[in-house]
């Protein structure tokens, strides 16, 4: 099946254009995880994250992104970043990422939810 080799590749630019915006901001990784209304500054990340997490969820999930607006896999990136966050474990985001996911009753691949949790959960600062 070359789907989910076909992911890699993806996947790696995803973090490349994370690790890029994370650099540029200048921002300890641990910054990330306080609330963003104690640190403006962590909302802008959190933002510029998330755009990126848009583009590289697009490039790399083109199938999943079909219908969805901006909005909507930002969502996607929050809502799983928050379980990730929280301490969710991670069979239950995983769980949660993959009826995020599901788009009008087609459910991802398990490697493509797979993929997409680990692509947020590096973006999020936390593995």
């Amino acid at each position: 099946m070359k789907r989910p080799s076909a992911l890699l590749p993806a996947v790696l630019v995803a973090f490349a254009v994370a690790a890029t915006a994370c650099q540029s901001d200048g921002a300890e990784p641990d910054t990330a995880a306080t609330s963003s209304v104690a640190n403006p500054d962590t909302a802008k990340i959190d933002q510029v994250k998330a755009g990126s997490f848009v583009i590289g969820f697009r490039g790399a999930f083109p199938g999943l992104a079909e219908g969805r607006d901006d909005a909507a896999i930002t969502t996607i990136f929050t809502d799983t970043c928050a379980d990730i966050r929280s301490g969710t474990p991670e069979d239950e985001a995983t769980a949660a990422l993959t009826g995020r996911l599901d788009a009008g009753g087609t459910a991802p691949a398990p490697q493509e939810t797979e993929a997409v949790y680990q692509m947020v959960a590096a973006m999020c600062g936390q593995q």
